[in-house]
C-alpha cells in the first residue's frame, strides 16, 4: 500500500464518523419534533353531550362527538374535519388542495350548522397539505392535511379533541363510526344536523378484491355496512373507533369511494396509523390533551 493511500485512511474514517454523527443528530432532532406538548388538565376522546353525507345514518345526540368540525368554504359547508389538539384540525388533502385557504373557516362545537347561536367560527392560519399528495379521476393518494387555526381553541364540553391511534393498531373486523353533515340521500341536500353511521372495517385484502383493485394502496383502509356509507359532504371527516374505556380515537379520514352506499362497495379512508409521525411532526406546536 502506498504512503498516499495510508495517509487517506484516517481522513476517510473521520468523514465516516462525522456522517454517522450527523445522522444521529438528525434522528434525535426528529424525535424531539415528535415529542408532544400535553395539557394534564384535559383528556382526549371524551364523548360530549348527554351520554355532501351520511347515507342511512341517524342524527347524533348533540355534541356527542365534540371533535368533529365543519369546514366552510365561503360560508358553505365544504368538508368535515377533526380537532386533534388546541391548534390543529385533521382533514383530507383534497378538501384543501383546490381552494383558497383565505376562504376557509372552521365551525367548532356545532351540531345544528344552521343555528347561528351554536358553536363558533375559527379562522385559519395555515394549511399543511401532505407533500406527496396525488390525485386522479378516481381517487387521491396521501390524502391528508392539517389546518392550523389562528388562535388556540378554548376547550369546553362541546369542543374537545379526539385521540390519535397507536401506530401498531389493526382495526380489521372492528365496528367504527363516521360522522358528518353530508347528504342523507344520494341526490339529497346536506344535513342540518350532525349525523353518524356505524360501519365495519374490512381487511385490506378483501377491499383489494372489490372494484377498487390496484387503486387501493397500503395506506388506505375500507369500511362498509349495508346501505350505510359516507357520501359527498363528509369528505375529510373522521372514522372513529371507540376504545374499551369509552374514549374515541380517529383511525381514518373519509377519502374516496365509488357511488354512494352502493351494495358491495365500501368507502375508502386514509389509514391514520401510517401517518402518525407526519401528523405529530407538523402539529407539535399545538397542545394535546392527555391520552390515558
Amino acid at each position: 500500500m502506498s504512503q498516499e493511500s495510508r495517509s487517506m485512511k484516517p481522513h476517510l474514517i473521520l468523514m465516516a464518523a462525522i456522517g454517522v454523527l450527523l445522522i444521529l443528530d438528525a434522528a434525535r432532532a426528529w424525535k424531539r419534533q415528535l415529542r408532544l406538548r400535553v395539557n394534564q388538565n384535559c383528556e382526549c376522546g371524551i364523548s360530549g353531550g348527554i351520554s355532501n353525507r351520511i347515507v342511512g345514518g341517524k342524527i347524533t345526540i348533540p355534541h356527542i362527538f365534540p371533535w368533529v368540525v365543519a369546514i366552510f368554504n365561503k360560508r358553505i359547508l365544504h368538508c368535515g374535519g377533526t380537532l386533534i389538539n388546541d391548534r390543529y384540525v385533521l382533514t383530507a388533502g383534497h378538501c384543501v388542495k383546490w381552494v383558497q385557504s383565505a376562504d376557509l373557516t372552521i365551525g367548532l362545537g356545532m351540531h345544528d350548522i344552521e343555528n347561528p347561536n351554536e358553536g363558533y367560527i375559527a379562522r385559519i392560519n395555515e394549511v399543511i397539505l401532505h407533500e406527496d399528495f396525488e390525485s386522479d379521476n378516481l381517487h387521491d393518494t396521501n390524502d391528508i392535511a392539517l389546518i392550523r387555526l389562528q388562535h388556540p381553541v378554548k376547550m369546553n364540553e362541546n369542543v374537545k379533541p379526539a385521540c390519535l391511534p397507536s401506530k401498531e393498531s389493526d382495526y380489521t373486523g372492528y365496528h367504527v363510526k363516521v360522522a358528518g353533515w353530508g347528504r342523507v340521500q344520494r341526490e339529497g341536500d346536506t344535513s342540518r344536523f350532525l349525523r353518524q353511521a356505524t360501519l365495519k372495517v374490512m381487511s385490506w385484502a378483501s377491499c383489494r378484491n372489490t372494484s377498487f383493485g390496484d387503486h387501493l394502496t397500503e395506506s388506505m383502509m375500507c369500511a362498509y355496512n349495508d346501505n350505510t356509507d359516507a357520501c359527498q359532504g363528509d369528505s375529510g371527516g373522521p372514522l372513529l373507533h371507540e376504545r374499551r374505556n369509552g374514549k374515541y380515537e380517529i383511525i381514518g379520514i373519509v377519502s374516496w369511494g365509488i357511488g354512494c352506499a352502493d351494495p358491495g362497495i365500501p368507502g375508502v379512508y386514509v389509514k391514520n396509523t401510517d401517518y402518525l409521525n407526519w401528523i405529530k411532526y407538523h402539529s407539535n406546536d399545538g397542545i394535546y390533551c392527555m391520552d390515558r
